[in-house]
């Protein structure tokens, strides 16, 4: 696509509807999820699951029904209550965090808070980490922001092969983040927008970003992706917008 501003991806991402298939005998279940949902680009359905015996899962469908994945309740519920590790510590826990993920990408979140978008931005930060290669691009939006992460940061500026660019709308006069790159840029829609975007180190397949705007007082409105298309679009949108190299 080809954007004029942040948010045009957003908006992109709103016209992709889901449809969230729940299959449980507990009507609880599907009331919290409804309720979660209700301000989602999303529909929440309900099926029983007859003689089945279990807690239930989520099937997660497309805009043409075409299925796109299955979770359990209970890991369902892992990826709207994330926990917050840092980005080394995510590498080293079993199993694969980003299955958790894989089933709300493209989907649009509202009111996400802090703790949740940090969660999120966390998962991303991990395959840079991980990868240990490639451009890593992430808008904290303000000084103090980014001033609360430069931990996380100088230690992803520690792989020479992993270029880190950060965005603000503010000016930034703290001697750290000395092998980042720092585009501050005043009054513009980098204030309004939160964002973590890796071009995946030369694998596709690594790809994902996490784009939201604030659109209340440390409410989120936004999305993830693992489609290398639409990272690659972002990547491609804050270098020429913003003259990265």
């Amino acid at each position: 696509m080809t954007a004029t501003s942040l948010g045009d991806f957003v908006e992109a991402i709103e016209r992709r509807r889901k449809t969230l298939e729940v299959r449980t005998d507990d009507d609880r279940v599907v009331d919290e999820l409804r309720h979660q949902f209700e301000t989602r680009n999303v529909e929440v359905t309900h099926r029983s699951l007859g003689s089945l015996g279990d807690t239930g899962f989520v099937i997660v469908r497309d805009i043409d029904g075409a299925f796109r994945g299955a979770l359990g309740i209970d890991q369902f519920r892992a990826i709207l209550s994330p926990e917050i590790h840092p980005p080394w510590e995510l590498a080293e826990i079993d199993g694969n965090q980003t299955e958790l993920f894989d089933f709300l990408e493209n989907t649009l979140f509202t009111s996400y808070d802090r703790r949740q978008m940090l969660a999120t931005a966390r998962e991303i930060e991990e395959r840079a980490w991980r990868v240990g290669s490639g451009r890593l691009y992430a808008g904290f939006q303000r000084a103090t922001a980014l001033a609360a992460q430069t931990e996380i940061y100088e230690r992803l500026t520690s792989h020479d092969a992993l270029a880190v660019t950060v965005f603000i709308d503010d000016t930034w006069d703290v001697s750290t983040l000395d092998d980042a790159s720092i585009v501050s840029e005043p009054g513009g829609e980098l204030g309004e927008h939160w964002f973590v975007a890796f071009d995946g180190g030369g694998d596709e397949l690594e790809a994902c970003a996490l784009l939201a705007e604030e659109r209340g007082n440390g409410e989120f409105y936004g999305f993830w992706t693992y489609e290398p298309a639409i990272v690659d679009d972002l990547v491609s949108y804050l270098e020429r917008t913003y003259d990265v190299r």
